[in-house]
C-alpha cells in the first residue's frame, strides 16, 4: 500500500489524470521486495480534512523502483517544491479509481475486525507500507465486496446518459444522493454516530447521510469530510436539504418562519432542539445558513417592502 498526502500533493488529480503513475519508494528497504505484476492499494491521507483518508485506487507494478527525476509538468500537482528533487520511484498502472462508490475510508477500516490491525492506521507517516498475508486476504475481499455492490447500482456511464438526458435538475441530485447514501460516506457518518441527529431514529434504513454543503457545491474531499455530513431521518433530511432547517454555531435548530404550527408539529420540529455541532462542521453550516436557508423573519419582510 503506497499513501499520498494531498497537504502536499494533489493526489486526487493526479490519479485522475493519469493511467501511469509514479508514486515514490521512501522505505527503502522494500526495494528488493517490489516485483513486477504486484498489486498496490493507493491510500490518501486526511490531510487537513479530518474523516478523508482511506483508498480510493487500486493499481499494479509495471516497472521496477529505479532513480527519478519529474519534469516540469509534474509540478502543478505539488504544493511544495519537492518535485525538484530527484526520488527513488516505482511506475504504476492505475487499475481501478473510486472517489466515492466504492471508497474503503479510514474509519470504515477502523470497524472491521482483522484490517483494524493494518499498521497504516498506527503509524501513518510512512509512504510505503507492505501489506501482511491475511490482510492482503481481507483488503482484496473488502474491494472486491464493494465492486460487487457498485454494479447493483447504476454505472456511471448510465448515470451521466440519464443526467444529460431527462431529467430535472433536482432528480439529478436525488439520484445522486441515493448512491452515496449507500456509500463510505453514510458508512463512516455511522461509525460515528448511530441515530438521527435531531429525533434519534436509530434504524440504518431510514437514516441518510446528508450533507451540509451540498454535493454538488463541494470538491471531492468535501465529499467526502464527514464533518460536512449529518445522519438524519428522512422528514429531517428533506427540511436541511431544501434549507427550511439549519443551526447555529452552537448547534441549536433555525427553522424557517414559512413554516406554520401545525407543519412543524407534523414535521417534529420546535424550537428547543438542539444538536452537537464541532467546530469542524461549523464552516460547512456557515456556508449552508448563508446559502440554503430560508429564514423570512420580520427584518427581511421589511427589508423587501421597502425595497
Amino acid at each position: 500500500m503506497f499513501q499520498g498526502n494531498p497537504q502536499f500533493f494533489d493526489v486526487d488529480t493526479y490519479i485522475k489524470k493519469h493511467k501511469y503513475i509514479w508514486w515514490s519508494l521512501r522505505q527503502e528497504h522494500f526495494l528488493d521486495r517490489i516485483e513486477l505484476d504486484d498489486e498496490v492499494f493507493l491510500w490518501r491521507s486526511d490531510g487537513n480534512n479530518r474523516g478523508t483518508g482511506g483508498i480510493l485506487a487500486k493499481t499494479r507494478v509495471v516497472s521496477l523502483p529505479a532513480e527519478r527525476i519529474n519534469d516540469e509538468t509534474t509540478q502543478n500537482y505539488w504544493y511544495t517544491d519537492e518535485w525538484k528533487n530527484p526520488y527513488l520511484a516505482v511506475k504504476l498502472e492505475v487499475l481501478q479509481v473510486r472517489w466515492e462508490d466504492g471508497f474503503i475510508s479510514r474509519l470504515a477500516l477502523l470497524e472491521h475486525p482483522v484490517l483494524k490491525r493494518l499498521l497504516i492506521l498506527r503509524q501513518r507517516t510512512q509512504t510505503n507500507y507492505l501489506l501482511l498475508p491475511e490482510h492482503a486476504i481481507e483488503l482484496q475481499n473488502l474491494w472486491n465486496s464493494s465492486n460487487s455492490n457498485m454494479q447493483n447500482e447504476l454505472d456511471s456511464n448510465d448515470m451521466e446518459n440519464l443526467i444529460d438526458g431527462e431529467v430535472t435538475e433536482t432528480e439529478q441530485e436525488q439520484v445522486i444522493k441515493s448512491r452515496i447514501g449507500q456509500s463510505a460516506f453514510k458508512k463512516a457518518l455511522l461509525a460515528i454516530e448511530k441515530k438521527c441527529n435531531l429525533c434519534g431514529v436509530v434504524d440504518e434504513r431510514f437514516l441518510i447521510a446528508s450533507h451540509i454543503k451540498p454535493w454538488s457545491q463541494s470538491n471531492n474531499q468535501e465529499r467526502l469530510d464527514v464533518n460536512n455530513g449529518l445522519l438524519l431521518c428522512p422528514n429531517h433530511d428533506s427540511l436541511f436539504d431544501k434549507g427550511y432547517i439549519s443551526f447555529d454555531d452552537g448547534g441549536t435548530i433555525l427553522i424557517s418562519d414559512s413554516l406554520d404550527v401545525a407543519t412543524k408539529v407534523f414535521l417534529n420540529i420546535n424550537e428547543t432542539m438542539k444538536i452537537d455541532l464541532k467546530v469542524e462542521q461549523q464552516k460547512y453550516m456557515k456556508w449552508h445558513r448563508d446559502n440554503l436557508f430560508k429564514i423570512m423573519n420580520n427584518t427581511t419582510i421589511n427589508k423587501l417592502a421597502i425595497e
